[in-house]
């Protein structure tokens, strides 16, 4: 899973984040509240890919007060908000106050809240208040993880200081839109290479296009984005709570002529640490053991292969004690047997 997995929000996180289910019935979309502004990230993103517009999209943890009640009383609920960000941008605003995840509330909604995990976990959310700026296809264009705004224009000129990179945005996907066949290929990858690596997940079917396109590899990019493609099939097998499954993510790709020796030994190594991050068993340790050698041997002397062989020291070392705490339970067992017998 990710590093940032809203670490303000931790236990809340431990006990919904695994309940997740990624791929359940759509849900049926709501109108903005009075003042505009969407409380469902999919109603928000469907209205923004309806306008042609961009999305801001707000965290905020209200029973925390503070910056949270300014941004959404002082300038989500402006009269002026629309006038000032309604001709670029739908809004959509999730709180994450302790209280609505609590059954016992009037206001438990146990679909929303796992929908609204999931809009926090898969854009990382770390704190509250925030404000991501999307583009209508929900790529992250910036994150703004701090809002001393008063006002809708105090909002606006901190949004203006990321005025570049939305601009940068918009050309990118205009040329993405136009190119065709390999330029398409390496305008996609360029998006991909301008994205933070926590906010890929959400250009999963750009990389599909990519494999899609380029069967013959001749751009060289097709293994990267099997890669790419792995990791958020893995996520999602997270979601899901099946990480069994999110090993073979990590497989599956080996199967390709496609993958370098850089890319399969990535692979084996995320196998090796997917499985360490399961139930530790006797079995469990043999795999990371033949997954961290089997990445050792394309190539010894990378720097990805002295890193395995430290992990493949210490692992050999946790197997022998498993091996031999197993044994010991085996010879209780087998004594109390004969004891109960007598």
């Amino acid at each position: 899973m990710k590093k940032n997995v809203l670490k303000k929000f931790a236990p809340l996180f431990a006990l919904a984040v695994f309940a997740l289910a990624l791929l359940s019935a759509c849900s049926k979309k709501s109108a903005p509240d009075t003042y505009g502004i969407y409380n469902d990230f999919d109603s928000a993103l469907s209205a923004a890919q309806k306008s042609g517009k961009k999305l801001l999209l707000f965290f905020t943890k209200l029973e925390d007060g503070g910056l949270n009640e300014k941004i959404v009383n002082d300038v989500l609920h402006a009269s002026d908000y629309n006038e000032i960000f309604g001709n670029e941008f739908e809004t959509c605003c999730l709180d994450f106050s302790r209280e609505r995840f609590s059954k016992k509330s009037e206001n438990f909604d146990e679909a929303k809240n796992d929908r609204d995990m999931k809009v926090a976990v898969i854009y990382g959310l770390e704190t509250a208040p925030a404000v991501m700026i999307l583009t209508k296809q929900g790529y992250v264009i910036t994150n703004i993880t701090y809002l001393p705004a008063e006002n809708p224009e105090e909002l606006s000129k901190i949004i203006e200081l990321d005025r570049k990179s939305i601009d940068d945005m918009d050309k990118l996907l205009a040329e993405i839109d136009a190119a065709k066949g390999l330029d398409r290929v390496a305008k996609i990858d360029e998006l991909f290479e301008q994205t933070n690596a926590n906010y890929r997940y959400q250009l999963r079917a750009m990389s599909d296009e990519v494999i899609r396109l380029d069967k013959k590899n001749e751009s060289g990019l097709v293994g990267k984005h099997l890669l790419a493609r792995a990791s958020t099939k893995a996520m999602e097998c997270y979601l899901r709570r099946q990480p069994d499954k999110a090993v073979e993510c990590y497989l599956e790709p080996l199967k390709s002529k496609f993958l370098s020796v850089e890319e399969k030994q990535r692979s084996y190594f995320a196998a090796a640490y997917i499985t360490g991050k399961n139930d530790m068993s006797v079995e469990n340790s043999k795999k990371i053991i033949e997954y961290l050698n089997a990445a050792i041997e394309l190539d010894p002397q990378s720097q990805l292969a002295e890193r395995c062989r430290f992990l493949l020291e210490r692992q050999e070392k946790i197997l022998a004690n498993q091996i031999e705490t197993e044994a010991k339970k085996a010879e209780e067992a087998e004594a109390s047997a004969e004891n109960s017998a007598e």
